[in-house]
C-alpha cells in the first residue's frame, strides 16, 4: 500500500487534496467538530464513491505533524477498501451489524489479508470495539483504530452522531497485521494488583479497590498528594490485568468522595495495577524490529497515537524524533486520539496501528 496526504492549515478542502490523485481510499482530521460536515461533504464531490471516514484530531504523515485545519491521508495500490458505519455506537451498534459483514464480503475476506481501521465518537468505544471484534477476531480478521474528539465521526460524505465509521481493508499483495505498543511496566519487585471491589462502569469511575477508596491506594502506592494524581497518569496510569496482558487505563480525574474517573471503563472484580515508564525510547525501536521481522518489511503503517502520549512525547522533546523512527522504517501516517482499540480492547496511552507487508 502506498501512502501520500494533503493538507490545509486554513481547512480548505480543495487546497488538501489538490495533489492527491487516485486514491482508495481517504482518511480525514480536522481540527474542530463544525469543520466534519463541510469536509465530508467536499471530499464526497471531489472523489465520489470513494471510501473515506475521518474525525477530529491532529495528524501526521512521515515526519509532518498537523494541529490546524484540514489533513487528509490517502491510500492506494494493491488494496480493496470499503468504508461503512455502525450508527447507535453508545447503545446498539449490533443494529447495523450487517454493513460490517457486507463490507467483508465485499472486499472477499481473507485472514492475514483482511483488517478493519476503525474511529468512532468519544464515549462510544466500548460497545463499538466489543461489536468489531466479535464478527472480526473468530475470523482471523484484526483491528485497530481509536476515538475521534468529538461527538461525530464522518462516512462516504455524511456526518453521523455516536457512532464508528470504519475501513475493512484487504491487502492484494501480502499481510495486514495489528500492533498495540505499551511504553508502561508493571514494577519490577513487589507488584501489587488490586482487585476493584466497587465500580461504576457507566460513569467510568473507579470507587474502591481492595475496600479503599481509589485516591487513597494510588496516592499510598506513590506517595503523592491528592493534587497530583491527574498529572502522576502520564508517569503510572492504572493496567488492567487481562490474562498474560495488561492495558492501559489513563486517569482523569478525582472525585469528593475519593473515586477516580478514568478515560476506561473498568469493572467490578477487574484486577489493576499501577504501571511505571518503561524505555520509551527502547520500545519504539522493539515495535519497529517487530513489523520488520513479521513482515519482511511493511510499504505503510496506519495509526492512532493516545493524545496523552503526544503531550509526554512533545513535553520531552521526542515527538518529532519519534516519528522520524518510524518513517525510517516504512511510510506512517495516522492521527492523534482519545482513546485507541485493538482487536478486542479499548485502551488508553496507547499506540495501536495496522501494518500493511
Amino acid at each position: 500500500m502506498k501512502l501520500t496526504y494533503g493538507s490545509s492549515k486554513r481547512g480548505d478542502v480543495s487546497e488538501a487534496l489538490r495533489n492527491i490523485t487516485e486514491p482508495a481510499a481517504l482518511f480525514f482530521s480536522v481540527a474542530s467538530e463544525d469543520m466534519l460536515e463541510h469536509t465530508a461533504n467536499e471530499i464526497e464531490k471531489i472523489f465520489p464513491g470513494v471510501a473515506s471516514i475521518g474525525g477530529v484530531g491532529q495528524a501526521y504523515m512521515d515526519r509532518q505533524f498537523f494541529d490546524a485545519g484540514v489533513t487528509v491521508i490517502a491510500m492506494k495500490e494493491n488494496i480493496k477498501v470499503v468504508a461503512d458505519v455502525l450508527e447507535q455506537a453508545s447503545v446498539m451498534p449490533i443494529k447495523y451489524i450487517r454493513r460490517l459483514e457486507d463490507a467483508v464480503k465485499e472486499v472477499g475476506g481473507e485472514q492475514g489479508r483482511t483488517a478493519c481501521f476503525d474511529i468512532c465518537s468519544a464515549g462510544a468505544d466500548v460497545r463499538a470495539v466489543t461489536t468489531l471484534s466479535n464478527f472480526l477476531c473468530p475470523l482471523g480478521y484484526d483491528l485497530a483504530g481509536g476515538t475521534s474528539n468529538s461527538e461525530a465521526v464522518a462516512c462516504n460524505g455524511k456526518v453521523y452522531k455516536d457512532a464508528c465509521a470504519f475501513f475493512i481493508f484487504k491487502n492484494l499483495k501480502g499481510k495486514i497485521k495489528s500492533y498495540k505498543e505499551n511504553i508502561y511496566i508493571h514494577p519490577q519487585e513487589n507488584e501489587k494488583q488490586f482487585m476493584v471491589t466497587e465500580a461504576k462502569p457507566k460513569d467510568y469511575r473507579i470507587c474502591t479497590l481492595e475496600n479503599m477508596s481509589a485516591e487513597k491506594v494510588y496516592t499510598s502506592e506513590l506517595g503523592i498528594s491528592r493534587d497530583k494524581i491527574t498529572t502522576q497518569t502520564f508517569k503510572n496510569p492504572f493496567g488492567h490485568v487481562c490474562d498474560s496482558d495488561t492495558y492501559i487505563v489513563s486517569i482523569k480525574g478525582v472525585e469528593a468522595d475519593g473515586s477516580i474517573t478514568t478515560f476506561r471503563p473498568a469493572n467490578k472484580m477487574d484486577f489493576l495495577t499501577i504501571l511505571s515508564m518503561g524505555d520509551y525510547r527502547e520500545v519504539v525501536q522493539d515495535t519497529i524490529s517487530r513489523v520488520k521481522s513479521d513482515l519482511g518489511g511493511a510499504s505503510a503503517v496506519l495509526s492512532v497515537n493516545c493524545l496523552f502520549r503526544y503531550i509526554m512525547f512533545n513535553d520531552d522533546h521526542y515527538w518529532d524524533h519519534y516519528l522520524a523512527e518510524m518513517c525510517r522504517s516504512f511510510s506512517h501516517a495516522g492521527m492523534v486520539g482519545v482513546g485507541e482499540h485493538y482487536n478486542t480492547q479499548f485502551v488508553n496511552q496507547t499506540m495501536c496501528c495496522l501494518a500493511f507487508e
